[in-house]
């Protein structure tokens, strides 16, 4: 019986066809980050014993893995057409597209490898004779992304950042580039923790990966993402305000085309301004749409948003319809006032320190902005945390309806949508009973949570089970039995706890 024809890679694991294919998908795929160099400056590099056939023999040209045939872990014919399919079936199905991304990733983590052996061989064979060193250096470079671009249908460009990642992962991030081999992350997150890491001396990578890489192997990417920024901000030995400084002066708009004929507008700006304008637009838009009929008001919240925006640059005024030439609407918008939630150090706000503060939806502050906020501006709702003090906020069985204290805590805990993977801000959430209002579940902080209104009603309308546990857990139970646990954006629960019933530390 003939079994499939599988492809060895450099490190000896078997991978099969059908995740060969994936593979060369997902590469192509890859976003653009920022090149730097890409290996184009001499860092002693010497011949990796490869020859010129060895460039070909390396295992790049299966690089571009082919055949989109699936295999035998059954993804083709896994039986979802059948009604009749238990959980334990659709555990085992989980399971095996759980396997085969692990056997992608080991996949990429080799690829990776491979780039790096070619381009040392590259560098170690630039022929010199009548140029520079560094003119040497360069057209290798160029020659090797143009082979490998040929090999995998890319453009040379996402070739060189693929080139310039390999050369990092190999060399500073080897533990990150054998967790990607193990599956235990993916490429997103890679390419995070490459991106995060750019920015700072090479002294602090090594601390920089051994603090991340934890928060990559519980998070999704997009929630890994905002801790890595602000891990980021932390270990930059730099101060925020200085950097801010400099940074500034780059501010800028920019317009860039898209299709069908829209185009996107992008403001460059300090964290505190751009927030503060995002909840200006969201209360002038809920102030327009009003609780009128969908009938007469068939925009979205985000759609609204837009307009709102467009009319504020164009006219100074606010159009009621779809269209700005409906007329406008200036009734009241001034009174609009949005809340922007920023965390502050008693320490800092009493200028005893320059610990950051912690701007809602963004991160780190410098502590003279955070105190400027919290002084004057009065779209800017303060919390002061203190290093040992803390709440317990309660109200029991006594009123379904979530008191405005309550909310603010819960919205500073939880931050977005607390459902596996999603990132929703907490603003645009409802916040859900977890054990439900008419089952004895009670208004309490740790009996309440913010989701989004897609997985609130996933929640309710389908087999999906949530529990709190302490510290601000939440505990998810899958229809296929398995168990994802999402963390709160800031915990409160690590500080002293006072009796039910008393007030909040703000």
């Amino acid at each position: 019986m003939e079994t499939e024809p599988t492809m060895t890679l450099a490190s000896g694991r078997a991978l099969p066809d059908g995740a060969a294919a994936a593979i060369r998908t997902g590469v192509a795929a890859t976003a653009g980050a920022r090149l730097h160099d890409a290996g184009l400056h001499d860092a002693g590099l010497h011949d990796a014993g490869l020859h010129d056939a060895g460039l070909h023999d390396a295992g790049l040209h299966d690089a571009g893995l082919h055949d989109a045939g699936l295999d035998d872990a059954g993804l083709h014919d896994a039986g979802l057409h059948d009604a009749g399919l238990d959980d334990a079936g659709l555990h085992e199905i989980v399971r095996d597209i759980r396997r085969d991304d692990e056997t992608i990733r080991a996949a990429q983590a080799d690829q990776y490898r491979l780039i790096e052996q070619a381009r040392l061989h590259m560098m170690a064979t630039a022929d010199g004779s009548g140029r520079s060193a560094a003119l040497s250096r360069e057209f290798a470079m160029r020659s090797l992304a143009a082979e490998i671009a040929a090999a995998l249908g890319m453009h040379e460009r996402t070739v060189l950042e693929l080139v310039h990642d390999a050369r990092t992962l190999v060399n500073e991030f080897p533990t990150t580039l054998d967790a990607l081999e193990r599956g235990d992350i993916g490429r997103p997150h890679v390419r995070e923790i490459l991106a995060q890491a750019a920015a700072l001396p090479l002294g602090m990578r090594a601390l920089y990966e051994s603090s991340a890489l934890p928060l990559a192997l519980a998070l999704s990417p997009a929630q890994f993402r905002q801790l890595a920024r602000r891990l980021r901000e932390r270990l930059h030995p730099e101060s925020i305000a200085e950097r801010l400084r400099r940074s500034r002066r780059d501010r800028r708009v920019s317009v860039e085309a898209d299709r069908d004929g829209m185009s996107w507008i992008t403001l460059y700006l300090a964290s505190d301004q751009a927030a503060a304008i995002a909840s200006r637009l969201e209360a002038l838009a809920g102030h327009v749409l009003g609780d009128g009929d969908i009938r007469s008001e068939p925009r979205t919240r985000a759609q609204a948003e837009a307009d709102v925006a467009a009319d504020l640059l164009l006219n100074g005024t606010i159009s009621r319809g779809e269209e700005s030439s409906s007329g406008t609407c200036t009734g009241g918008i001034a009174a609009v006032r949005p809340t922007v939630f920023v965390t502050v150090p008693v320490l800092t706000l009493l200028g005893h320190s320059d610990e950051p503060a912690v701007l809602d939806g963004y991160g780190p502050i410098d502590a003279e902005t955070a105190r400027r906020l919290a002084a004057d501006a009065p779209s800017f709702f303060r919390i002061l945390t203190h290093p040992e003090t803390g709440a317990f906020v309660s109200f029991g069985r006594k009123s379904y309806r979530v008191p405005a204290e309550l909310k603010h805590y819960l919205r500073l805990r939880d931050g977005v949508c607390r459902f596996p993977g999603c990132t929703r801000r907490a603003v645009r959430c409802d916040l859900d009973h977890t054990r439900p209002w008419q089952f004895d579940g009670e208004t309490r902080h740790d009996n309440l949570a913010h989701l989004c209104r897609k997985h609130h009603r996933l929640k309710h309308n389908s087999d999906w089970r949530a529990e709190q546990l302490p510290a601000g857990v939440i505990r998810w139970t899958s229809p296929a039995g398995r168990l994802h646990d999402t963390f709160p954006e800031r915990s409160f629960d690590n500080t002293a706890v006072g009796p039910p019933g008393e007030s909040p530390p703000f």
